[in-house]
């Protein structure tokens, strides 16, 4: 392996002009332009949030998954020296507008090892411009092809956007399930629908204006000279801020025409498509075969966000691949992890342990595997015998629908006040061991 490895390409963000390729429907130039349109705006900032709730966890493991911990300060000082962190960020902001986003990693020798050195950020609008063979595969970012020999090549035009510069040097990143190499823009659906906010934003400005001025008819009266001259210059004056004198001989009759608010409504029907488009939550919606409780909505919304963290952190985990293995580190692997949502189960595990044993529906193997997904399998051993012995005593359930009688139903309830007791009083004693944090 080469001793050392330049990144390539020019960091700065400039529109390109000059010969690029024209996509059919959306330029690079105009999605960077509707990126920053506030509705569009708005959900990934919020999304982004969701997305990086902080810097992840990085360490270094064998093939058994051990953690080396000399490796993993390593790796976690290069990482902060190559900003890893805001590079990821940049990724994905690049991969929801655009469809990917080139990286060009650097790497040299220095003290004997073999280091990533810098990791280039080239901006996803730079690569707008065609260059003239190979096959597109991305319509917002013409520039990156695939040629006759079916290899990837990438071209990025200059920041005056006169020429055209291939980066041999380069990372694709993008979300592994897109068909092709540079993947599809996840906002490109909705770019139609932003392009529509901005008419209906002026129809609507349009609108405003006529509050103040309304749409008015002059009916000449007389057919002067001076009247003729007087409704000409009223017609070219009319706004909302002025003002005239009626002379004799004009009326303004009321045709009928009143303003609507269809721009408005409009205008909501819009960006009520945008926040649909980005809550994944929108398949439990009422008329979808999948529940709509708050606790599926979460579990959709915790998958989303935890796939879209798991496939950024695999594709700059492969940027550590090189450094570990020209420095011999052949079984060692570069572990990048975010912290993923977090679902509060635990009215929903108490449920199940309350009714299994109420109806014997599971065992106290399972019991206990409830116990320890809600974290108390630190509790004592009289806590487990006290859900045992409640298990023991509860009534069987009544066969072929029929109905309990009173006896049983106070059992249950009492042995739902136990389950419910012996609950908290675990929760209480975990909390004392280890805190409230």
């Amino acid at each position: 392996m080469a001793n050392k490895l330049k990144a390539e390409g020019d960091e700065i963000s400039a529109t390109a002009s000059g010969g690029r390729y024209l996509a059919p429907a959306v330029t690079a130039e105009n999605a960077a332009r509707y990126l920053h349109n506030i509705h569009a705006a708005t959900q990934i900032v919020n999304l982004q949030m969701q997305i990086f709730p902080g810097p992840p966890r990085i360490w270094v493991e064998d093939e058994k998954g051990e953690p080396d911990e000399k490796l993993t300060d390593w790796i976690k000082a290069t990482a902060e020296k190559v900003m890893l962190y805001p590079a990821i960020q940049i990724a994905w902001y690049e991969c929801m507008g655009f469809g990917c986003s080139v990286k060009s990693p650097g790497y040299s020798r220095a003290g004997g090892k073999y280091e990533l050195t810098e990791i280039r950020n080239l901006p996803a609008v730079r690569f707008s411009q065609y260059p003239g063979h190979g096959d597109i595969q991305n319509e917002l970012m013409p520039g990156i092809v695939v040629n006759g020999s079916d290899e990837v090549e990438v071209y990025q035009t200059s920041a005056d956007g006169t020429t055209l510069n291939k980066i041999n040097n380069f990372e694709i990143i993008t979300d592994p399930t897109s068909p092709k190499p540079a993947g599809e823009a996840y906002l490109l659906p909705i770019y139609p629908i932003i392009a529509a906010i901005d008419h209906t934003n002026r129809a609507s400005d349009q609108q405003v204006n006529r509050v103040g001025a309304p749409s008015v008819f002059v009916q000449l009266e007389e057919e002067t000279p001076q009247i003729a001259e007087w409704a000409k210059k009223f017609v070219r004056r009319w706004g909302k801020d002025t003002s005239f004198v009626l002379p004799r001989g004009v009326s303004f009759p009321d045709v009928k025409i009143r303003e609507t608010r269809t721009a408005e409504e409009r205008l909501k029907t819009l960006v009520q498509w945008i926040e649909s488009y980005f809550n994944p939550t929108t398949v439990l919606q009422k008329g979808n075969s999948m529940g709509a409780s708050d606790t599926g909505a979460a579990r959709v919304w915790a998958n989303f966000i935890g796939g879209t963290q798991a496939w950024l952190e695999s594709a700059f985990e492969d940027m550590f691949k090189p450094m570990l293995a020209a420095n011999g580190y052949e079984n060692r692997f570069v572990r990048i992890r975010f912290k993923r949502p977090e679902l509060d189960r635990s009215a929903e595990v108490r449920e199940q342990i309350k009714v299994g044993i109420e109806g014997k529906a599971i065992t106290i193997e399972e019991i206990r595997d409830n116990l320890v997904e809600l974290n108390l399998k630190d509790t004592d051993d009289e806590i487990i015998k006290k859900l045992e012995e409640q298990y023991k005593s509860a009534p069987v359930p009544p066969m072929f629908g029929n109905v309990a009688p009173p006896e049983q139903l106070k059992q249950e309830g009492t042995t739902e006040k136990r389950i419910n007791r012996a609950y908290d009083k675990a929760l209480k004693q975990l909390i004392a061991l280890i805190g409230e944090d």
